[in-house]
């Protein structure tokens, strides 16, 4: 009830407890206690979750002249935190001497293209970076393991054996963005469980060497080589070939190929000390790329890809 003072005081009302305004604030108070259990959480899952990242690694099969890229968790992802969005890997090659082809997915819904090369930059001038994009159909859910290596793709060399094979060093390369050629190179691949990039590193510092001591070996055939000439480039009709040649008389096959390693045609070649010049009709030949080849008795040359359009 109201009470009237003297002018001098105000008008007042008596304090009366609301019932339903101590329920609200009691419920409004444990929300919030579970509201902070549920923040603490979720701090605590981010902060384990960035700590759990992933290795690739790079390996070399002699038998089948195949490189593989796998990946080795640092931790298990179970579902929904296996979810994978965007990938990206980048080799370093020795320069004019490789050409992935042949490539081979190796998980389901995760599909790998070279979509990317740099050759020769200033800041590496004797090798080429080659980047291999992820292309998925919204997003992927491989069976990541701890410590259990996973195969993403695999690919040949269409020169083959040239020597070493790098997996980009994020940290180290020279030619890690910002670099010459505004180039986004480099490795990458988002986790969700990872809380985004999981790339941790390169196993086994990432490199691999085809020759079976340990170094690219060099044949007979190979010294002699002085250097040679392809045009055109792109061909239509007939392609030149223009050969170098500081050594003995060689016989051989030249030969072309096609991206999965296929004879497309061949032919014997005899390449004699001084300049050699052939000239190849390839007008029947599918548009596409190629790659052009001599072979003989233990040896092979590989020279440059070309296009038929």
């Amino acid at each position: 009830m109201a009470v009237w003072r003297s002018r001098e005081h105000s008008f007042v009302k008596p304090h009366i407890q609301n019932p339903f305004f101590m329920q609200q604030t009691q419920f409004n108070s444990l929300t919030m206690k579970r509201l902070n259990i549920l923040l603490t959480l979720f701090i605590a899952f981010i902060g384990y979750a960035a700590s759990a990242q992933v290795n690739f690694n790079l390996t070399y099969n002699q038998s089948t002249e195949r490189y593989t890229v796998s990946l080795v968790p640092q931790t298990t992802y179970l579902n929904p935190q296996n979810i994978t969005g965007t990938g990206q890997v980048t080799i370093k090659v020795p320069s004019n001497a490789f050409d992935p082809v042949d490539i081979e997915n190796l998980l389901e819904g995760m599909v790998w293209e070279a979509n990317s090369r740099n050759n020769s930059p200033e800041e590496a001038p004797d090798y080429d970076y080659i980047s291999f994009g992820l292309i998925i159909q919204g997003v992927a859910y491989p069976n990541y393991q701890e410590g259990v290596e996973l195969p993403l793709f695999s690919f040949r060399n269409a020169f083959g054996c040239t020597g070493k094979v790098f997996l980009v060093n994020n940290g180290q390369d020279p030619f890690m963005p910002p670099n010459s050629a505004s180039a986004n190179v480099g490795n990458t691949i988002t986790i969700l469980g990872a809380g985004g990039d999981a790339y941790a590193g390169n196993l086994h510092g990432g490199i691999v060497d085809c020759s079976e001591d340990g170094t690219a070996t060099a044949t007979e055939e190979e010294l002699s080589l002085q250097g040679f000439q392809l045009f055109p480039n792109p061909v239509v009709e007939f392609l030149n070939l223009n050969i170098g040649w500081a050594g003995k008389t060689t016989d051989g096959i030249l030969q072309i190929v096609d991206a999965a390693g296929r004879k497309m045609m061949a032919q014997p070649i005899s390449i004699v000390n001084g300049e050699n010049h052939q000239r190849l009709e390839v007008s029947q030949l599918a548009p596409g790329t190629y790659w052009l080849q001599v072979q003989g008795e233990g040896w092979k040359l590989n020279f440059d890809s070309f296009t038929k359009q």
